[in-house]
């Protein structure tokens, strides 16, 4: 072999460590640029699709009902929220995110009772629901509830492997209402 063929080889195989780290970075990049697709794919918690509409959860699959709903409580509108999530209901009864929402817009309504009812049908179509379980414990602490409030803590503990959002703003809550009280 010529030292011109021989120098050649000897320069790929130098650079043979840099192109399989290259190839390897640009495989975990496309991995977390696709991570926001996996988890729009997986379900109804908070970290898929949709519009929060300002009540702090994200709704997975948006019919016209549902997001016209998100739009209404975004605007803090929660009777005009409410009509577009009781019709959504109607068409599809386990729709635990629908069932959240009616639950948030009646507790902003001041209707405790059936935010709680409402809360508890989100949670038993889907008992890892994150938006349900941190509204209730928002709920419980508005009742002054707070074994309830760290009871739903305790189960967004368990969910949420690292931390979500919804355990975070409920443990704020948590927070603040130990300091008021």
């Amino acid at each position: 072999m010529s030292n011109h063929l021989k120098t050649r080889a000897q320069a790929a195989d130098s650079r043979a460590p840099l192109v399989l780290v290259l190839g390897l970075a640009a495989v975990i990049a496309l991995g977390i640029a696709m991570l926001p697709f996996a988890v729009k794919a997986a379900g109804s918690d908070s970290g898929s699709s949709g519009s929060s509409g300002g009540s702090g959860y994200t709704v997975a699959v948006a019919s016209k009902e549902m997001r016209k709903a998100t739009v209404m409580i975004k605007k803090e509108d929660y009777t005009g929220a409410l009509t577009f999530l009781e019709a959504e209901i109607a068409k599809n009864p386990d729709n635990a995110d629908a069932w959240n929402l009616t639950g948030y817009a009646s507790r902003k309504m001041g209707d405790y009772a059936a935010s709680e009812v409402a809360y508890d049908k989100a949670l038993a179509i889907d008992p890892k629901h994150k938006g349900a379980l941190e509204y209730k414990g928002e709920l419980y602490l508005t009742l002054g509830n707070l074994e309830g409030a760290e009871d739903m803590f305790a189960r967004l503990t368990k969910v949420c492997f690292l931390s979500c959002k919804e355990k975070k703003q409920l443990a704020a809550a948590i927070r603040t209402y130990k300091k008021a009280n």
